[in-house]
């Protein structure tokens, strides 16, 4: 029986857990309608990230792995069901419906057996990183091609879908009729070890928001389209990918208005940023340097529109970058030594099969977020298995 480096393993589970808690609350905020799981180097399934609260683990408990003491933002899973247990007895329950219209392992099976299986393959190729920051490869080329992001001055932004290009799903086919499309497994392998990967939806774009002191403002933003659950914009956070270099960096704030949501005007939390200077397709640490999102106002779990953003008491005298909207899907921490595949069964647990939304029957812009461990990324090869009905 192979033995778990019970060190090892509780610093991955606190990576996640701080991971999770430091996103906008949404797990509170939709009642349990958002959440992601977690998949392990083997492919398992970890847990779920609960948004603003921590990672929940998945049957099982931190002692049953050896691990004694407790992992700040880590739940066990048996005080989880005992209180599941009581709601059903109850004749409540902790959340919606977790699946729609396939809801048995037999709806996958004559889904993909009926011409219905929807999968997709993607390579990235390398770009320059640095150890322990967060970067987007949305610029990156491979198959499907390099995105690219809007350089009108004053900025302006568009909505993407899974035809963008640059898209990782850009050769998807999207549902029809009632189907809905569900992802069924993420596999990936890099030439680079690295800290983490993420899955997201990119919702909207926007590019050239200025990192020196000024205000930028988008004329018409656009407006997030796909519901998650709990409504348009719940669970979505915003990503600042860097388009022009920030070379000569000062610490003053950032901060952005935005719809919350509810679609009520807000004001992201006015953070200092870190004296680093931030290369093309770093993701601004704006809360800190392991953590790819930015702060929203206290008590927001959502965002539905980005429309401006301001730069304070700064020393920057260049840099601009990319308000992105963005919704987490799949999150996969250490993505093993160089060259491992990595597959993430999420029908080997139903309740974790992932809902790629859509509107109007166009699935999302899905893309790669990393969390760097070498200072290159490597190429990255991964395989989408899909099914709808």
């Amino acid at each position: 029986m192979p033995v778990a480096d019970v060190d090892q393993l509780a610093t991955k589970l606190l990576d996640l857990g701080l991971s999770a808690r430091m996103m906008s609350p949404a797990w509170d905020g939709t009642r349990g309608r958002i959440r992601q799981p977690a998949m392990g180097p083997d492919g398992q399934l970890v847990g779920w990230m609960l948004p603003g609260k921590g990672l929940l683990l998945d049957g099982l408990d931190r002692k049953a792995v050896g691990i004694g003491r407790e992992i700040p933002f880590v739940f066990d899973y048996s005080p989880w069901a005992r209180l599941r247990d009581r709601l059903v007895r109850a004749g409540r329950s902790l959340h919606e419906s977790e699946v729609g219209a396939i809801t048995t392992y037999d709806g996958i099976i004559n889904a993909r057996a009926n011409g219905k299986a929807r999968d997709i393959a993607f390579t990235k190729s390398s770009i320059t990183t640095a150890v322990g920051f967060w970067y987007d490869t949305w610029l990156a080329a491979g198959s499907p091609p390099a995105g690219t992001f809007d350089a009108a001055t004053p900025p302006t932004d568009q909505s993407l879908n899974s035809a963008t290009v640059g898209a990782l799903s850009e050769t998807y086919l999207d549902p029809g009729g009632t189907d809905k499309s569900y992802l069924l497994t993420l596999g990936m392998m890099c030439s680079n070890a690295h800290n983490m990967a993420l899955l997201i939806d990119r919702h909207t774009q926007g590019g050239n928001f200025t990192l020196t002191a000024a205000t930028s403002t988008v004329a018409s933003p656009e407006t997030t389209v796909r519901d998650y659950g709990g409504g348009l914009g719940a669970g979505a956070e915003i990503i600042a990918p860097v388009t022009v270099a920030r070379a000569t960096p000062g610490a003053g704030t950032w901060s952005h208005t935005y719809l919350d949501q509810a679609g009520a005007s807000s004001t992201t939390q006015a953070l200092a940023l870190p004296a680093t200077a931030d290369p093309i397709n770093r993701l601004v640490a704006h809360i800190g340097v392991a953590a790819p999102f930015i702060a929203l106002a206290s008590g927001d779990f959502g965002v539905r529109q980005v429309s401006a953003s301001t730069r304070a008491a700064t020393g920057d005298t260049t840099g601009a970058a990319a308000l992105c909207i963005v919704q987490p899907l799949v999150w996969i921490p250490s993505v093993g030594a160089a060259n491992l595949w990595v597959e993430r069964d999420l029908p080997s647990d139903l309740s974790g099969l992932v809902e790629l939304a859509n509107s109007s029957l166009v699935t999302g812009c899905l893309s790669l977020l990393m969390f760097s461990n070498q200072t290159t990324l490597g190429v990255i090869n991964g395989f989408i298995r899909s099914a709808q009905g």
